[in-house]
């Protein structure tokens, strides 16, 4: 029987999981609600019960593990997480999964994980450089470069969501001021629309990014004004990487991502409206191709590769 890997993928509702094997193919794939508390305990433990459902029926070798949070991926332990996973931080995972399922562990941040299954599999399956981002709740990115991650000297590179894009702006969640994701994520799209709102005198309650897309769509002019600044303020950040990167592909994941074609041809045209021509000619985005999948599949790639065999424990 061919060699398979247990994949997780650890989100603030739910853990995606699957055997794949070395070639990619899903062999098995579910899922469950993820721990609301003492997380540091109970995902390790609610993993290592998975892997050995999983070990028998699928040849099981390895154990790959894409998460939130700051990854410390040598030592395959939780450097940060916020309170969406309580009590996470911290967390290790490597060690607690090979103590109780005897398979090697391998841990990768969630983006990290995404852009590794990009890259197998996906948007930039036969590119070695590019920059993967997530536009959600906040934004996240990764970074790969000649073929691998760009992990910077600590291990923390593309905290993309916390570049600053307006020195006196909104405050962020991390403590400074005018942050990237205070502007360009999902949620900074339904923040300023409800803004722009109650500005106006209107009070409604269940708005989210899909009901917005829907009044851009239908031609809502407050909506179609909210969502063109918010445009610039992606393409902002785009700039700013490509200046500094010069990736030649940027890859863009998350919900919002979703709206497909028109989304990233406006963001294409916005942003090479903005680029010098020497990055302008071959700076191309592109909507991630992989979707929910992309982190259980980065997780395999991680596993497969044994991208850090010298963990230090």
């Amino acid at each position: 029987m061919v060699k398979s890997v247990a994949c997780f993928d650890v989100g603030g509702t739910f853990t995606k999981y699957a055997a794949i094997n070395d070639k990619g193919d899903i062999l098995f794939k579910s899922k469950f609600i993820t721990p609301d508390s003492n997380c540091r305990i109970k995902i390790p433990e609610e993993i290592s019960k998975r892997v050995i459902e999983l070990k028998d029926s699928y040849n099981i070798c390895r154990v790959g593990v894409s998460t939130s949070g700051q990854v410390d991926s040598q030592k395959g332990e939780i450097i940060f997480a916020t309170d969406t996973l309580p009590e996470y931080t911290g967390a290790k995972l490597s060690r607690s999964i090979e103590a109780a399922t005897g398979f090697e562990t391998f841990v990768e941040n969630d983006v990290n994980a995404a852009a590794l299954g990009e890259m197998w599999k996906g948007a930039a399956k036969g590119r070695d450089t590019f920059i993967c981002i997530t536009l959600g709740t906040g934004i996240g990115g990764a970074i790969v470069i000649d073929g691998k991650l760009f992990r910077g000297c600590a291990g923390s590179s593309g905290e993309i969501g916390h570049m600053i894009i307006n020195e006196n702006g909104d405050d962020c969640t991390c403590g400074n001021k005018g942050c990237y994701e205070r502007y360009a994520s999902t949620s900074a799209l339904v923040r300023k629309y409800q803004y722009e709102l109650n500005r106006n005198g209107i009070e409604e309650s269940g708005i989210d990014g899909e009901v917005i897309m829907e009044r851009v769509q239908q031609g809502e002019e407050l909506a179609v004004k909210v969502y063109d600044q918010f445009l610039d303020h992606v393409v902002t950040g785009l700039v700013n990487l490509t200046c500094i990167f010069d990736p030649g592909l940027i890859i863009i994941g998350g919900g919002i991502s979703a709206q497909g074609k028109p989304f990233i041809d406006e963001i294409n045209s916005k942003l090479k409206s903005r680029l010098m021509e020497s990055y302008s000619r071959h700076t191309e985005v592109v909507q991630a191709a992989l979707g929910n999948d992309a982190g259980i599949l980065g997780a395999c790639c991680a596993a497969l590769e044994g991208n850090v065999p010298d963990k230090k424990y």
